[in-house]
């Protein structure tokens, strides 16, 4: 089940199992940025038999920006439109243990849905490890619209990538 966190605990166990994950990959976390009620921000958790197996937080562009405005400003000026809403897909964590090759698919369709039908989303950006850049091309539809650069949030490489939410097939 792909749902909302929307409890006190939810979240703790969405942010844990972040922590475990970036923590594994060697990745450095910062605190979200965001508080748990504010209405740009949603974090997703995909529940298994009561487990949380995979998260992820969709952002609604705001006054305050998105996350991925510190590394690419240019480019994120690019995709700002007046008739674009972009949001931001961060925080992506999925548990070692969990083999669903569906799952991945899953939670960026249930984050698409709400980005679209909540938000009013026209456009998705994520920043991702290069090494995952052809998962996130073939398999959810996005292309590449940054180069490789150092994000200081995790201190790691990254790439900026993009999709438009009219096409949900993938």
């Amino acid at each position: 089940m792909i749902a909302p966190a929307v409890t006190y605990q939810q979240h703790r166990a969405c942010g844990a199992l972040v922590r475990r994950m970036y923590s594994w990959r060697g990745y450095r976390l910062s605190p979200p940025r965001h508080q748990l009620d504010d209405p740009n921000h949603v974090t997703l958790g995909a529940w298994l038999d009561r487990e949380l197996v995979a998260t992820l937080t969709a952002s609604r562009d705001s006054g305050s920006g998105l996350l991925a405005d510190a590394l690419y400003a240019q480019e994120m000026s690019r995709l700002r439109k007046p008739a674009k809403v972009i949001c931001e897909v961060t925080r992506l964590a999925v548990d070692l243990d969990c083999h669903d090759p569906e799952l991945m698919q899953s939670l960026f369709k249930a984050a698409y849905q709400y980005a679209r039908a909540v938000f009013g989303g026209t456009d998705v950006v994520i920043e991702v490890n290069p090494r995952h850049a052809g998962y996130y091309r073939r398999q959810l539809g996005f292309t590449q619209v940054g180069t490789l650069r150092t994000c200081p949030r995790v201190e790691a490489p990254a790439i900026l990538l993009h999709r438009t939410l009219g096409n949900l097939h993938f």
